[in-house]
């Protein structure tokens, strides 16, 4: 019986990508593996990568489950399946013809196997997110091996997707440290794995089991900051209200700066501050589809931008722009420190607070986070940090408000 399935299409692969990728993408392997021991393979790059990404996730679970699960960790019985899904003779494990793993990376928990299209899914991930997204996408169902092996596979779907994401979170990070034999992952690589886990989100008003981007990115960073301890009790998020449509709303309304002025302002107040309003203006030598300057405090916009950037990705992602130089405007205010952490903490606070948020909504804003270097920038251009702090510091604020932001 086939369990966990992760699914992808091509079609949904492309139209995730809003922002352009990188010209040049790098390698996360220094060595590769020989894919030898991967039945089915092709012997060719791609099942090289994979069957890297899979043998250092069971050197970093043959080391962290015991330290974990204080019992001993044991490699995955049914082993490791590379499909070609053009082919249609191939007999993959917990499928009953190839065409169900047409775009699919998935745990077989009958048999205690992974297995992948290596035609499909990985070129693909490959060529739109970089090789960090393969590592991301594989270590999730190893994941699932994790949960089948410590007596967690039973519960809700969301649950165990949530979790299987933390476990790939902690094993990234150990990579991220330098301390996995094959793999190396650089801050911006791994901020192109997000941008891929991102499209493995459920769609907005489905019932799917792998959630919303905001609580797939969440449970792969408590792996991440925290270890694979936490990951059982990985919390799931209540921060948007579900909803089935979530039309954008027109450019004026999204950049409308009321609410922003408001909470911001009371923020400004309750802390011991005077509130003094940005007003929407010129900023010279603006940076950006937003911008930020004082003397007196002004919020540069460029319409054309923006009005691209709610097309692309929604009209929340232009308001959580917005939002950010509010935010900073309130540092300056209070005379706090403006860095790129404060800033995304503040908007994140911001974000949760607003009424009748969706979780379409929420994802939008995660989306401009970790692809939108002008959210976290001070009034000099200064204070940006990479994709994965600025979402590490929104959850902060989205989930436990703006007293998480220092």
């Amino acid at each position: 019986m086939r369990a966990f399935v992760l699914v992808v299409t091509v079609i949904g692969l492309l139209a995730g990508a809003c922002a352009a990728p990188p010209p040049e993408r790098t390698g996360v392997a220094e060595h590769t593996v020989d894919p030898s021991f991967v039945h089915g393979t092709d012997h060719g790059d791609t099942d090289r990568l994979a069957a890297t990404v899979v043998s250092d996730a069971q050197d970093y679970w043959s080391k962290a489950y015991p330290a974990t699960f204080d019992r001993p960790w044991k490699d995955l019985d049914g082993g490791f399946f590379s499909v070609d899904t053009g082919d249609t003779s191939s007999s993959p494990p917990c499928a009953s013809t190839v065409s169900e793993v047409e775009g699919n990376a998935y745990y077989c928990r009958s048999v205690d196997a992974i297995a992948w299209d290596r035609t499909a899914l990985l070129p693909v991930l490959r060529e739109h997110y970089g090789d960090a997204a393969v590592a991301v996408v594989l270590s999730h169902e190893i994941g699932h091996a994790v949960q089948q092996r410590a007596d967690l596979a039973q519960g809700q779907p969301l649950r165990l997707e949530a979790m299987a994401d933390c476990f790939a979170g902690s094993f990234l990070r150990w990579v991220s440290d330098g301390r996995a034999p094959h793999l190396r992952v650089s801050p911006d690589q791994l901020d192109e794995a997000l941008r891929a886990i991102m499209v493995f989100r459920d769609p907005v008003g489905s019932t799917g089991a792998h959630g919303t981007a905001f609580d797939r990115i969440s449970a792969f960073q408590t792996g991440f900051a925290g270890g694979p301890g936490g990951c059982p009790d990985v919390p799931t998020a209540d921060v948007a209200e579900p909803v089935e449509q979530d039309p954008n709303v027109p450019l004026d309304e999204a950049i409308d700066t009321t609410a922003a002025e408001r909470y911001f302002g009371e923020l400004v107040t309750e802390r011991g501050g005077r509130w003094t309003p940005p007003r929407l203006g010129n900023c010279p030598n603006a940076r950006g589809p937003v911008d930020y300057c004082g003397a007196p405090p002004r919020v540069s916009i460029d319409r054309a931008a923006l009005g691209t950037i709610r097309d692309e990705t929604g009209d929340q992602a232009v308001t959580t722009l917005v939002a950010s130089r509010y935010a900073t405007a309130a540092l300056a205010q209070l005379e706090e420190p403006v860095t790129g952490k404060a800033i995304s903490c503040l908007t994140g606070a911001y974000t949760a607070a607003r009424p009748a948020l969706s979780p379409g909504d929420l994802d939008e804003a995660v989306q401009i986070v970790l692809t939108s270097e002008a959210l976290a920038r001070d009034a000099r251009g200064r204070g940006s940090i990479n994709g994965s702090d600025r979402i590490a510091a929104f959850r902060s604020g989205a989930l436990d408000g703006a007293g998480a932001c220092g």
